[in-house]
């Protein structure tokens, strides 16, 4: 199958062809039968909020995997997305929603978390005639040739559509990069002795992290409102103390910045030089320990010239350093996972002294886990001592729908007439087994998917515990959940909730376990505000 060229991809988009985009040009397949007009809300919707009927059409399908186009005359709220998403999810588990408001598109293309738990939408904007560099980049990469068709599975169609945009080949490009940038600061750190080379590369990884952090959060306008702060002070040290001081920026700038700036309460900043504390401006106490003194600048008088800061900050520039939790899908995008990435490296497989102080690196899917089935089951037991219902109200006739998806995979296929060998590893054709199982597995995840229908279907999950025994999927339950708040003070309720949690982790490391728990927040917090902005846009639209 020959390229498709962006431009051709943008005339399909303006046109609104969205068939003739995925099956003539992407390699996709007609969508089943039936699917073609799927009526979206009746009218009345969830507790007191009425929701405006719309129709979603499904325009292409490849190996179980949907893409729906939702008709609008605008674009609904991002509640109303969401929950248009979960009703889909009635037809199949695997889709790619678009909404299609004639001049506006948005596309809701699924990826997974960071954390590993669960899949969250991530939003693309499209207009006519104005494009998208990052959606024309996601959809070059869901293209199928039809020569590998033949034994392409659901699970690798998935992969493709969700791995669009490879968060994972990202970092790692990046890692390789910092590596080398590693080593050159390595060699350009001065005062510590020659025999001390593990304690100059201890330092540049404490340096290097601390200047990767500050690159996030002055991204966001935290670092006084400059979001190229650290290339503006560099500028403005020279300009003050001259570009024959070629040690300045180091000694006079960001150590005064690490240590009484972001180290220090404002309270309790004490400066030596009015002009320094000019230039630092405005920072943020951060508290954690990451830039109060460290134990090699207490026992070496480290140097280090301006040029080494010059080039780490053009190869830092060249990223798009991405704080929140909604990424655009830049190709040069990163996110606070990247400092987790590289701990892991440095610490799981490059420090053998750290190792053996018992400093390990945990991996976004067991911290995911873990935060995911401790945390929810606290916002549970506050919102029902709050007086709300208990979540698990929903699940009786709930059916799958609180199912991992990857549970009920290839369900609908029948099994082959004779004999399986328990042993035997499926034929990838039949579509029909998870990556590495054996028909002894497939036979025994449908029994035990046909074993929690009937348990969850029929009332059997009554609480939380039991949700957690029957590892069901808690943020899609907790989702739905606040899609059904009826209210203003039933909003305000779940969100003084949300607002009680406290989260520790008392042997913080690279903060794994923190940015897992943050995963598991953040979407129930979008769901409440959604909500609650849902329920008094309605209110204000009747007044």
């Amino acid at each position: 199958m020959t390229a498709v060229s962006p431009d051709l991809m943008r005339k399909l988009l303006d046109n609104g062809d969205f068939g003739g985009l995925f099956r003539r040009r992407l390699g996709w397949d007609n969508p089943p039968e039936g699917l073609d007009r799927i009526k979206l809300g009746d009218g009345v919707g969830t507790g007191s909020v009425p929701v405006s009927p719309r129709t979603a059409r499904a325009v292409a399908e490849k190996r179980g995997v949907i893409v729906w186009v939702v008709d609008c005359s605008e674009i609904p709220s991002r509640a109303a997305q969401h929950r248009a998403t979960r009703e889909l999810r009635k037809w199949v588990t695997d889709q790619l929603v678009v909404f299609d408001a004639g001049e506006e598109q948005r596309w809701l293309w699924p990826e997974q978390r960071p954390s590993g738990t669960g899949w969250r939408l991530v939003d693309h904007t499209y207009r006519k005639g104005r494009g998208n560099d990052s959606l024309l980049q996601r959809l070059d990469r869901v293209k199928f040739e039809i020569k590998e068709s033949r034994m392409l599975t659901g699970p690798q169609v998935l992969d493709q559509v969700r791995q669009s945009f490879n968060v994972e080949k990202v970092t790692k490009t990046f890692y390789r990069e910092f590596r080398k940038h590693h080593e050159a600061l390595t060699r350009q750190i001065d005062g510590i002795p020659v025999g001390g080379a593990r304690d100059r590369r201890w330092y540049a990884s404490v340096l290097m992290n601390r200047l990767m952090f500050i690159y996030f959060i002055q991204r966001k306008g935290f670092m006084n409102g400059d979001s190229h702060y650290l290339r503006t002070s560099l500028a403005e040290v020279r300009k003050c103390f001259g570009e024959d001081r070629f040690y300045a920026y180091y000694r006079d700038f960001l150590l005064p910045l690490f240590h009484e700036g972001l180290g220090s309460p404002p309270d309790d900043r004490v400066w030596d030089d009015p002009v320094i504390e000019r230039i630092i401006g405005e920072v943020p106490f951060v508290n954690g320990g990451i830039f109060e003194e460290h134990q090699l600048e207490r026992d070496y008088d480290i140097q280090i010239a301006d040029a080494a800061f010059e080039t780490l900050f053009d190869f830092f520039d060249r990223w798009r350093w991405h704080l929140d939790e909604r990424p655009s899908g830049a190709h040069n995008e990163i996110n606070p996972d990247i400092l987790g990435f590289i701990f892991e490296q440095y610490v799981n497989y490059t420090d053998k002294g750290q190792r053996e102080k018992g400093a390990y690196y945990t991996k976004p899917d067991v911290t995911g886990y873990m935060c995911t089935y401790t945390i929810i089951p606290a916002v549970v037991d506050r919102l029902i001592a709050a007086g709300l219902d208990d979540p698990c109200v929903l699940l009786p006739g709930s059916e799958d729908r609180y199912l991992h998806a990857s549970l009920g995979y290839g369900r609908n296929v029948e099994l082959p007439e004779g004999d399986l060998s328990p042993g035997e590893f499926p034929d990838e054709s039949l579509d029909i087994a998870l990556p590495g199982e054996r028909w002894c597995d497939v036979t025994h995840r449908r029994a035990r998917y046909r074993e929690l229908v009937d348990l969850v279907d029929g009332g059997g999950v009554a609480n939380i515990d039991d949700a957690i025994t029957a590892n069901l999927d808690l943020a899609g339950l907790m989702e739905d959940y606040f899609d059904l708040l009826a209210t203003p003070e039933e909003c305000q309720t779940a969100f003084n909730v949300l607002r009680s949690l406290t989260v520790c982790d008392p042997t913080c490391g690279s903060g794994a376990f923190l940015l897992s728990a943050l995963d598991v927040l953040e979407p129930m917090y979008t769901a409440v505000y959604d909500r609650a902005d849902e329920i008094c846009s309605l209110s204000l639209s009747l007044s």
